[in-house]
């Protein structure tokens, strides 16, 4: 199932939305070799998408400072993030490459899930926040 990014789950700003775009593009991926069993190339899409996912939200962090959004929150919504990625990767390592029928739909709809919930709920304090100033802004 295509994981796509609609303007509807936009956040206000073309730095954040381009970087959902990307992380969306990644959970294809890795829906993709789930499907295929593809356990080494998938362990290798997790570190990617770990290491990329930190870099976003430090990315945020500094838009967020920017416009003197109060982050700790968010911060913590993005630390559960990543640490529900760090756990679906080592529940998927732990199959020692021989994935149950299950995993091709419930650990894509997990991830799916995980992500739509933080950027509908958790990032809409900071939507707000954000379409108040222009969609191309970038902190100075």
């Amino acid at each position: 199932m295509d994981f796509s990014f609609t303007k509807q789950l936009s956040v206000g700003n073309r730095i954040i939305d381009s970087a959902h775009k990307k992380i969306f593009d990644m959970l294809n991926r890795v829906e993709c070799l789930i499907r295929a069993n593809n356990h080494h190339a998938l362990s290798g899409t997790f570190d990617l998408l770990e290491d990329y996912l930190a870099d976003c939200f430090l990315m945020e962090e500094y838009i967020a400072q920017a416009v003197n959004f109060p982050f700790a929150q968010h911060a913590l919504a993005h630390q559960h993030l990543l640490n529900m990625i760090q756990s679906i990767k080592n529940e998927l390592a732990s199959f020692n490459g021989v994935l149950p029928d299950t995993a091709s739909d419930y650990y894509p709809k997990l991830l799916r899930d995980c992500f739509m919930r933080h950027i509908k709920d958790e990032s809409e304090p900071m939507r707000i926040i954000l379409n108040a100033q222009f969609y191309d802004f970038k902190p100075s």
